[in-house]
């Protein structure tokens, strides 16, 4: 999608891809095979570009740096990044700068403190922390809402045997998951679109509506946080920060400085998209306008299911004529995200139901928890 918006303005892209039939190769102007975690590989692709952006966070970001170190574009910085990657460092810096995250400790210790370390906190908190790896966790991997303390120690005793520190924090009671984006430039001229409200199931975005049941009020606030982390950050480019909305306000869950899927529906739904404004902020452009296309905005992730793809899914799901369908070319199977369906109008009711016929007649199971509803 970055390389649509790009060829839409002439810019040519390159794309470091894990294997060449990965769903970008077939937009890209040009494409590198490798990891991202391979430093020739980064190499490789620095030397074919003017900047080097990301849609991911699974980076080496000592890798980045010794790039950075040689003189490479690297948007957003390294050291803007690491919050994006590294949910330990993060929780730190937001907490010194005073942005709102639940209570916390990092455990990266030797075993025994780390134990200690895990028990106070719950017996501060009355109740059994909430464990996430501090890195590599993704769509809910690498994050445990535990039930028992057994539970909760077994997943930090597994996570720091390989290495990787923990952030233990306190479980948040939420009335609805929201995501606030905006679009920065190296100077610090910004953008920012409408805040959104989400639907999670198992740590996985099924669901985004814009604007949803967010007030005004909570969608300023939410903004006004994510503009605090990005200049705390020096971000630039896309900048999405997922929030709790709590009796006691916002707490900043997770942070991505890419295109975001909470953004996806900016493709139709707003005057410039997420994509378009990342590629124009990462090479210091003027930024676009983020006005709403229409008063009730629903995309709807694509899921596969078991027994894969109907025949005739896609003719199926453009039967709803207002249906804007985008499928990302991967191989279904069941659990997998292959797409979103993004509709718009002026009922909310009525747009999230024709979202949703459309990804269901793409295979999309409806979620228990969003069934009630759908």
């Amino acid at each position: 999608m970055l390389c649509e918006a790009a060829s839409a303005l002439g810019i040519a892209t390159v794309v470091l891809a894990a294997a060449p039939d990965d769903a970008a190769t077939e937009a890209a102007g040009d494409v590198v095979v490798g990891e991202a975690t391979d430093p020739v590989a980064l190499a490789a692709l620095a030397a074919r570009c003017d900047v080097v952006t990301f849609d991911h966070e699974l980076v080496d970001l000592a890798a980045l740096a010794t790039l950075e170190a040689r003189g490479v574009r690297v948007r957003p910085t390294t050291g803007a990044l690491f919050a994006a990657v590294d949910k330990a460092a993060q929780r730190r810096s937001f907490s010194r700068a005073g942005l709102p995250v639940p209570a916390f400790v990092v455990l990266d210790g030797d075993a025994d403190a780390d134990l200690a370390a895990l028990g106070d906190l719950a017996a501060r908190l009355g109740e059994v922390p909430v464990v996430k790896a501090a890195r590599g966790g993704y769509d809910g991997r690498g994050v445990l809402v535990a039930t028992t303390m057994d539970d909760a120690i077994a997943a930090v005793a597994r996570w720091r045997s390989d290495g990787v520190a923990v952030v233990a924090e306190a479980p948040v009671a939420f009335d609805a998951e929201l995501a606030a984006l905006l679009a920065r430039r190296e100077g610090g001229d910004a953008v920012a679109w409408r805040t959104v409200e989400t639907d999670q199931v198992g740590g996985v975005c099924r669901e985004v509506r814009v604007p949803g049941a967010v007030r005004d009020d909570t969608a300023d606030a939410a903004a006004a946080i994510a503009r605090r982390v990005a200049e705390h950050l020096g971000a630039v480019g896309v900048l999405a920060v997922e929030l709790f909305d709590t009796a006691e306000g916002l707490f900043v869950n997770e942070v991505a400085l890419r295109p975001h899927n909470s953004g996806h529906w900016t493709i139709e739904g707003a005057t410039t998209s997420q994509f378009e404004n990342h590629l124009r902020a990462v090479l210091d452009l003027p930024l676009g306008a983020t006005t709403l296309v229409a008063p009730a905005i629903c995309s709807v992730n694509v899921f596969g299911a078991e027994g894969g793809t109907a025949p005739g899914a896609l003719a199926a799901a453009l039967a709803e004529p207002t249906a804007r369908v985008h499928l990302y070319g991967k191989a279904p199977r069941p659990g997998r995200k292959l797409g979103h369906v993004t509709v718009f109008g002026t009922d909310a009711d009525d747009v999230a139901a024709r979202a949703w016929r459309a990804a269901g007649a793409l295979g999309t199971p409806v979620p228990a928890g969003l069934g009630a509803r759908r």
